[in-house]
């Protein structure tokens, strides 16, 4: 065999093992927490639409640490699984699914943090402000009502696969890739004469 076939046939075995590597390491899932503006009236109205909520100072010291870090990575910050706090729900897709084919909308809805009256130690809460604007006049019960909603912050949770451009996700990727690449090569070796 002379040495353009021996390197051929070593690229194509190296792109089956390659092919393989995926299979052997699978992406892990993620648990996701996400604050975004949907807490949008006082904590009445939230109960009524089904979201749970939670006061700041009862969040366990892992809920309390997640909390702040997503509000510090602008809303979005995962973990992996088994990192999570107690006391959210992580469903996944099918999970959540589920639960509305079921009309338990509750299951699916937001936990909403009640922030502190002095939350200066807090970063700023993901929720618009609803109250009145510099300089436009409003009524008081207005304003207090905007100050109550501005109380509670809404956070998702849901266990999720990694984004595309997770280090998991591109490892695959590059995987695949450098197999495709190593087998069209070595077949060419093989192939030409």
């Amino acid at each position: 065999m002379n040495r353009r076939n021996t390197l051929g046939t070593a690229l194509a075995v190296l792109a089956v093992v390659l092919f393989t590597v995926p299979a052997f390491f699978p992406v892990q899932s993620v648990l996701v927490h996400e604050t975004w503006d949907s807490a949008t009236g006082p904590p009445e109205e939230l109960r009524e639409e089904g979201h749970e909520i939670i006061a700041y100072e009862n969040l366990s010291e892992r809920g309390q640490e997640l909390y702040v870090t997503t509000l510090e990575n602008d809303g979005e910050y995962s973990v992996p699984l088994g990192e999570g706090a107690s006391e959210f729900d992580y469903l996944n897709a099918s999970e959540r699914r589920r639960a509305y084919e079921t009309d338990n909308r509750s299951a699916v809805r937001s936990v909403v943090i009640e922030r502190p009256e002095d939350d200066d130690h807090l970063p700023e809460a993901d929720e618009p402000n609803f109250g009145p604007r510099p300089g436009e006049n409003a009524s008081e019960g207005e304003r207090q009502r905007a100050e109550v909603i501005q109380r509670y912050d809404a956070m998702d949770t849901a266990t999720e696969e990694p984004p595309l451009g997770s280090t998991p996700q591109l490892i695959r990727l590059a995987s695949v890739l450098l197999a495709v690449l190593s087998l069209g090569v070595g077949g060419y070796l093989l192939s030409s004469k």
